[in-house]
């Protein structure tokens, strides 16, 4: 993967991008929100969402991710508290992150999350942020996993994670 390559964006709703509609991640439900939703949905303050833009090939439409707000319970966290937490814990939620099927494999999704983490850590600096959670896809835990993420569950491999990182350990991963 060529760095140079590639441009990570704030999505523009009002905007029109090269190879939206046939953006393709091989998940059902991510394909159809990016292709019916996600216009409206950033439109209507909902979500935040950041575009990977593949420079060589007309700015295509490669990755994206979601981003809101969100709050967790405290009774959530409790394997991970070092100590007594409010009832509401806030923390950043990443909704989606998909990568366009030719693309996969080759780092793209750690360059999204590193994205990720640097917006959290930025925004952790302004407001109260206790860290980062995702339901993350079957297919998708270990790779979540592989970042340092823990598992708030205890599903089994073919249910959908929840899982969290602190902003403790986002902060440790930036330096």
């Amino acid at each position: 993967m060529n760095d140079n390559q590639f441009v990570i964006e704030k999505f523009e709703p009002k905007q029109s991008y090269y190879q939206q509609k046939k953006f393709d991640c091989g998940n059902r439900i991510i394909n159809k929100f990016i292709h019916s939703s996600l216009k409206k949905q950033v439109s209507h303050n909902f979500y935040q969402a950041f575009v990977l833009l593949d420079l060589e090939n007309n700015e295509r439409f490669s990755a994206f991710y979601t981003l809101t707000s969100f709050k967790l319970q405290a009774n959530e966290l409790e394997r991970l508290s070092k100590g007594s937490l409010p009832r509401d814990i806030p923390c950043v939620r990443l909704v989606m992150l998909g990568v366009n099927l030719p693309l996969q494999g080759q780092g793209i999704g750690r360059k999204m999350m590193s994205d990720v983490l640097h917006r959290v850590h930025r925004a952790s600096k302004e407001i109260g942020i206790y860290g980062l959670y995702l339901d993350a896809d079957p297919n998708a835990t270990d790779f979540y996993l592989s970042l340092g993420f823990t598992r708030l569950d205890c599903g089994g491999s073919d249910d959908v994670a929840k899982i969290f990182l602190s902003i403790e350990v986002i902060n440790q991963l930036l330096g």
